[in-house]
């Protein structure tokens, strides 16, 4: 029988989001709405949230010094909460921070090279919900240069 591997003791079962670092949050917001059909679900003063099938993206304001696009984060589904945080600090894995929401608690970790990764348990593991409603972000004559 092969050894017990870290993803099943941490219970990984798939993404649950990725987050972009975005220069233009208002015209990459509208190139994935209106280009590509994404519908937004979420959104806040520095970030948007699309939904596409049932997987989200995240769009983020670069913060000032930061490169201007790129990946911000990527967001790991966990399928269960309890003991999560034993389990990581067993693996060694540095913890960041933790965050708990209406709907989701999140573990956010170290990566290799800096990478920002985050444990993210859902009770309804369906439902992406954000605090923020969607924005109606008015069209520019710059977005026809896009």
């Amino acid at each position: 029988m092969p050894a017990k591997t870290a993803t099943r003791e941490f219970g990984l079962i798939g993404f649950d989001h990725v987050d972009l670092k975005i220069k233009d949050r208002a015209k990459a917001r509208r190139f994935f709405v209106e280009q590509l059909g994404m519908d937004v679900i979420g959104e806040g003063a520095e970030h948007t949230y699309l939904l596409f099938g049932d997987q989200v993206l995240g769009l983020r304001d670069a913060k000032e010094g930061e490169g201007p696009t790129g990946i911000d984060r990527i967001a790991i589904r966990v399928s269960e909460w309890t003991g999560l945080r034993s389990r990581v600090s067993r693996a060694r894995v540095t913890i960041t921070g933790e965050k708990e929401r209406e709907d989701s608690r999140s573990l956010f970790l170290r990566g290799p090279e800096g990478l920002r990764i985050e444990l993210v348990w859902r009770p309804d593991p369906h439902a992406h919900h954000c605090s923020h409603p969607p924005a109606v972000v008015p069209r520019t004559d710059e977005d026809d240069d896009a």
